[in-house]
């Protein structure tokens, strides 16, 4: 009734040498960027002794990044929506890079204005230790 079937092989490209090595996509095995300095290397010549800057020369908004940390904030749903329509409606005329980019900006703006009124216009020394959790005793 039925003629049989030849047995035939699947073909198509043949896989691309070196294609199944995803290493170079983690980013710990990336080159670090080259990161901008507002200090003189030391006499030794030794790049440890040079901090990175996270601010540039001229006083503006625009931030050096150096690292990037994860952050986890709650704020008011009107507040949010708001700062995401502001978003949405000036990013491409104030140059935000990403949301990210508007909300780092935005904080860095206050800080800055913090330092000013609080601690003659000086940089608070930062840590990544652990803030207070939940609400103040009051």
């Amino acid at each position: 009734m039925s003629a049989e079937t030849p047995n035939r092989p699947i073909g198509g490209l043949t896989p691309r040498a070196g294609t199944h090595d995803l290493s170079r996509l983690q980013a710990r095995n990336r080159p670090e960027p080259k990161v901008e300095t507002d200090q003189e290397p030391t006499a030794a010549g030794s790049a440890a002794a040079v901090k990175p800057s996270r601010m540039p020369a001229k006083k503006s908004a625009t931030v050096v990044v150096v690292s990037t940390a994860r952050m986890t904030t709650y704020l008011s749903a009107i507040t949010r929506d708001r700062a995401r329509a502001t978003y949405r409606a000036t990013s491409h005329i104030e140059g935000d890079k990403s949301w990210s980019d508007f909300v780092e900006r935005a904080i860095l703006a206050e800080v800055e204005r913090r330092e000013l009124a609080h601690h003659a216009g000086e940089r608070y020394e930062g840590d990544s230790s652990s803030l207070p959790v939940g609400r103040p005793l009051s």
